[in-house]
């Protein structure tokens, strides 16, 4: 989600005049079932380019575990059978490596939600793609795997011909689809990228936005609903943001945060503590996912910030962000400026430089520790060389 700048991004178009034909599944006030409690939690591997290995997923496991967390999403966009070949079902072989990540997942009492990205080139009137959809995720079901996500971010906001001729607009189809496969799969745990993901990227804006008013009043209530915030790549977090998101999507947010990703430029590693978003946040968030960098080592401090943080209730209201003008000649030994990092706070009240400190003091020892490689060393995947059912 976060390879290119909203600058890069293909222009949005106002939907047509909407109507309630076609919505599909019910709306959002005859939803049921979900069963979705408590405050996710956790990381999305939904970046571009290598995907993580198995090993490094099931070291992540542990580690989310550990820190308290409660989630993971499956959705390296580079895995060819997420996005590229949606369609094709796993083999023998991809099956076993897939269900054993989902046990490995569940045994540290993690959420293993599979993702799946049919946007590139669906036909969302064809019952004939519907049903290769519902086989797909039938598939992942019989894998141990309870929670799903249908995920339409970086696609453009079109339909085909023989869409526009059943749906009225682009939100119409990809919410008739979603919530028919979320009864289809027995109202699982369930989470929905929009097209529109962020307020920059909202047409003509979050308030007005046809495709965020129709996801907010059809999407079944119980469908979670992502966002990264007012940029593909949000600096700050604010109240106000998250309250105007809610109120047009009537429901609150799962943040997918880029804060921490380099998929737009990997000769960059971004180091440094969840910040710019007060903990004050979390009681009007669903929960917050981080999308880190793609080199897995590098996220020890993002994620552990990040689980600190979901911990409070306040933070110091000094700024959070860390910069290259801090005064060097206020750092004490350890490096820390005494006036950013105080030495007691309440466990109640987050404080990014302190978090660093203590992610840092909790990392170190990992460097330490003599490891085995993380798996052989393979090529990527190569493309699917059999044909996708096409309408």
């Amino acid at each position: 989600m976060a390879e290119t700048s909203d600058a890069q991004h293909p222009s949005q178009r106002s939907s047509p005049v909407l109507s309630d034909k076609s919505a599909g599944g019910g709306s959002a006030d005859s939803a049921s079932g979900g069963q979705q409690t408590g405050f996710i939690c956790g990381v999305v591997e939904g970046f571009y380019g290598r995907p993580w290995t198995t090993e490094q997923r099931k070291d992540l496991f542990r580690k989310l575990k550990q820190w308290g967390m409660d989630s993971y999403i499956y959705a390296p966009k580079d895995d060819y059978k997420h996005r590229a070949y949606w369609r094709e079902l796993y083999t023998v072989e991809e099956a076993d490596h897939l269900t054993g990540l989902i046990t490995a997942a569940h045994e540290q009492n993690i959420n293993f939600y599979y993702a799946l990205s049919p946007g590139l080139d669906i036909t969302y009137s064809s019952s004939k793609e519907i049903a290769i959809l519902k086989r797909k995720l039938d598939q992942v079901s019989q894998f141990g795997c309870k929670a799903f996500a249908l995920l339409f971010d970086d696609i453009e906001p079109e339909m085909s011909k023989s869409d526009k001729e059943v749906f009225q607009s682009f939100a119409y189809a990809q919410v008739s689809v979603t919530n028919e496969i979320y009864n289809h799969l027995n109202c699982p745990r369930f989470l929905f990228c929009p097209t529109q993901y962020c307020s920059s990227r909202a047409v003509p804006t979050v308030k007005q936005s046809e495709y965020l008013n129709t996801l907010g009043s059809k999407l079944i209530q119980s469908i979670d609903i992502m966002w990264t915030g007012p940029k593909v790549i949000s600096k700050l977090l604010t109240v106000e943001c998250i309250q105007e998101i809610t109120e047009v999507i009537k429901r609150p947010p799962v943040i997918w945060d880029n804060l921490h990703a380099n998929d737009y430029d990997q000769k960059r590693v971004f180091l440094g503590p969840y910040s710019g978003r007060s903990p004050e946040l979390i009681p009007l968030l669903r929960g917050v996912v981080t999308n880190p960098n793609c080199e897995f080592h590098a996220n020890a401090i993002a994620i552990q910030t990040l689980a600190f943080w979901s911990k409070c209730s306040a933070d110091t209201k000094i700024s959070s962000s860390i910069s290259s003008d801090i005064k060097l000649e206020t750092e004490n030994e350890e490096g820390i400026c005494q006036e950013d990092a105080p030495a007691f706070l309440s466990e109640n009240v987050y404080h990014p430089r302190l978090a660093l400190k203590n992610a840092i003091a909790n990392w170190l020892p990992e460097f330490y520790q003599e490891k085995e490689a993380w798996g052989p060393i393979s090529k990527p995947q190569p493309a699917l060389t059999s044909k996708c059912d096409q309408i």
